[in-house]
This record gives structure tokens, sequence and C-alpha cells, in this order.
């Protein structure tokens, strides 16, 4: 990887956090490569790459060699993402002989983190319900369904309310994806509060009754449905607060189709969405052009030029620019935490880029990796702004279907310090 610059000045590029503390220092742990046509990411491995300690300038060009797994046969070209920079396209996969440079040099001068591992991970995608009702994830073989107990079910009840239907509408969505069927999981959770032996009773009852609504909602003659309850015992987040408990009461329905790929031919995305959007909380303007915002106090500009169709992938760099020198709050670009809590990402990177599609928004792409999931974003904290000088965040989205996305930051609570609200529009969609 070679960077230059036309500028005077220095250039750093930052660091990433991806790695852990000690090597988030001196290496590139943030630079991923991707074969987003396939869905596969593969993590940085060589500790030795000094980033975080060196810069650039018009004189001196800064050369890195990040090391990676080995790809698979037959791939010819992939994507790499770039903390502070953005995503390179079509970057060509070549032999040895070919690369420009001394492999073996590269590799002998390389410090392997064997306690990483390479790869490949599989990129997952998660939407939410603007109402927080219900979320959605995908990965390559199954699509998991985690509907909110507290707006199917009045408390300590297993009757259906009458906003059923239309959280369950969701379900029905994806299960039309799939005509062929397959196997259908629907499993009952509740929180801590009461007994162990009452809610064991109260999430089998609560996966019966969406189990009966479904039946009478869709077809299942193909699906092959296993109804179940956890109780208490598998919590999505610890139950240390009455907003960690809310999310720990749900059921959770997961389908594995037979043939995953016939959601490409029925038109299938990441989620299925209509209604409305939400209003917007905080000021909006065309993506390309930007929307006046402040930061600390500061006037500043964020915008989003473009996204680009990978698979069933986008990826764009967003630019913030403040026009004075200004501390940027450590929460300014992330999720609120309730929704953070979903995967527990870190609460100082850029997470909060979501695109919304009527009523339902689309996170950023994460994978799983060490028992932790890893957002696709840059894995640092947002870096104080220098006046006129505009930073970049890359990113990599679940497809929308669409030909132009909204990009949303939904603005909220964080225990860490604001976060900003502002809606980007009319962001095209370009065909990589």
């Amino acid at each position: 990887m070679a960077f230059s610059t036309d500028s005077k000045s220095v250039v750093r590029l930052g660091y990433a956090l991806d790695g852990g503390w000690t090597t988030a220092m001196v290496s590139m742990a943030g630079v991923r490569i991707m074969s987003l046509a396939t869905g596969m990411i593969y993590r940085e491995l060589n500790t030795a790459t000094p980033v975080g300690l060196s810069g650039f300038s018009k004189d001196e060009d800064l050369i890195l060699f990040p090391v990676f797994g080995a790809l698979p046969d037959g791939v010819d070209s992939i994507e790499v993402f770039i903390p502070s920079v953005g995503v390179a396209l079509g970057v060509p996969v070549v032999g040895a002989s070919e690369a420009g440079f001394d492999v073996e040099t590269a590799l002998a001068d390389a410090e392997i983190n064997e306690r990483v591992e390479p790869g490949p991970f599989e990129l997952n995608s998660l939407v939410v319900a603007a109402d927080g009702s219900s979320d959605t994830e995908k990965d390559e073989a199954s699509t998991t369904v985690n509907v909110s107990g507290d707006v199917l079910f009045a408390t300590d009840s297993a009757d259906l309310s009458n906003e059923a239907d239309g959280v369950l509408s969701t379900v029905v969505q994806q299960l039309e994806l799939y005509p062929s069927g397959g196997t259908l999981g629907i499993v009952g959770h509740t929180d801590d509060v009461n007994t162990d032996e009452y809610n064991q009773g109260l999430s089998e009852r609560r996966a019966q009754a969406v189990s009966d609504a479904l039946g009478e909602l869709a077809d299942l003659s193909n699906w092959e449905t296993a109804v179940s309850g956890k109780g208490e015992s598998e919590p999505r987040v610890p139950n240390d607060s009455d907003e960690n408990r809310q999310l720990n009461r749900r059921v959770e329905i997961i389908l594995t189709p037979t043939d995953p790929g016939e959601a490409s031919t029925t038109g299938g995305g990441a989620a299925v969405s209509s209604g409305d959007m939400p209003e917007p909380e905080g000021p909006v303007g065309r993506g390309p052009e930007g929307v006046g915002i402040e930061v600390g106090g500061v006037p500043a500009r964020i915008s989003l030029d473009s996204v680009t169709r990978i698979g069933e992938h986008l990826v764009g760099t967003v630019a913030l620019v403040a026009e004075q020198d200004v501390r940027t709050p450590i929460s300014l670009l992330s999720l609120p935490d309730d929704l953070l809590y979903l995967r527990m990402w870190y609460s100082f990177t850029t997470t909060g880029f979501t695109l919304l599609k009527g009523k339902e928004r689309y996170l950023v792409n994460d994978f799983h990796n060490a028992g932790k999931y890893r957002p696709m974003v840059d894995g640092q904290m947002v870096p104080n702004l220098t006046a006129g000088t505009p930073r970049f965040f890359p990113a990599v989205w679940p497809d929308t279907g669409e030909q132009s996305v909204v990009l949303d930051l939904i603005g909220g609570k964080s225990v860490h310090s604001e976060i900003l609200t502002v809606r980007l529009t009319d962001i095209p969609v370009m065909e990589g």
C-alpha cells in the first residue's frame, strides 16, 4: 500500500483499535481485505506496520505491507477497507512475481500476530425496525428475526396484542422469500424478573402463541417448525438495566431455508420494508452536497457523495470537515446505546452510519471473530478536527436494493458524549 500527498504538511492516517490497544498504536490493525461478491472478510496480521507513529508528506511517500491470510483460488480481485481513507475497489489479485515488490522480504520483515485468526469471516447484516419492534439478522445460511416481547404481549401475558400481526408481517415477508421452505425455529425468551420456573413457562407459551399466529398469517406447509422456550437462560445482553431487560424479552424466529439462493430470485434483500420514514430529528440535506452541522459548537459539514454496490453490499466513505479546530466528542458518530447493545459494539467508533429505507434501518455490516461482533467501520475513535481538513470514514452496509439511499445518524443517548443527529438524502448508488 503506497500513500502520497500534495500537501506540504505531514499527513497521519490515525490508528485503528481493532487489534487491541497494544498493536493498535503501531499497526494497520483495521485494514481488511474483502471479497464482497462472496461476502467474506480477512483481517490484517502484521503488527510491524507503523501507521500510528509515522506519516507521509509531499516529499516522502508512506509504503506499508499489511499481511492477510491467503485467498482461495478463483478470486481475481478484492476490495481493501482502509481506516481514515476509504475503500479501494477492484484491486487485482496477482502472483508474487507480478507484485512489483519483493514479497519474500516483506513477509520476512512482518511481525505476524499469531493470536489473530485471519479468516475468512462471513459478513452479517442487521436491520432494525425504526420503532424498535424487531430486528432482522442475515448470514449466508439463515435469517433470524427478534421480535420485541413488549410489543407482542402485555406484561406477564402470552396473549398477543393488537399490534402483533403488523410486527409479525416482517417474519411473513421473510418466509415468502423462500417458497421451498426449510426449518423454522420459534424460541421465547424472558428477562430475569420472577422465578426460573415461571419464566420458562412464560417463554414457552409466548413462543407457541407466535407459532400459532404465523400459521394463520403464512403458509408453513414447507417449513419444519420447532417451538421452544429458554426462559431467562439465554439473555441477549446482561440483565443489568431496564433497557437491557427490555431487549431480552423477545421471541426469536430462526429461518434456515432449504435453498438460501431463492431470496435473490424472489427479489429479497437484507430486509423487506414498507411505509414512510420516521421524521428527521436533526438537519437534512442531500448527501453529495452535504449538510451543515455543529461539532462541539463549531460549524462543520458532513457529506456522502455516493455508495457503490458490490454483490449484496454497499460501500461508501463519509466526509466530515470543520471550519475551526475542534475537540471531537468521543461518541459523535456512534449509535445510541440501546442499538449498540444489540451487538455490544464499542461506543466510540463510527457505527452511527445507518441507511434508512422506509421504516427499516440498515446497520453497518459486521463479522464475528474471537467472541466479538466487529463492525465494518473505522475501528478508531473519531479524531479531533483540524480547520478545513476533511476526515474520512469508510463503511460497508447491506444492500437496500435502491438506486439511491438515505444516510441517517440517529442521535440519542450515549454514556460518553453527545451523538450527532443528521440525515443525508439522495445519495446515488453506483454499480461496482
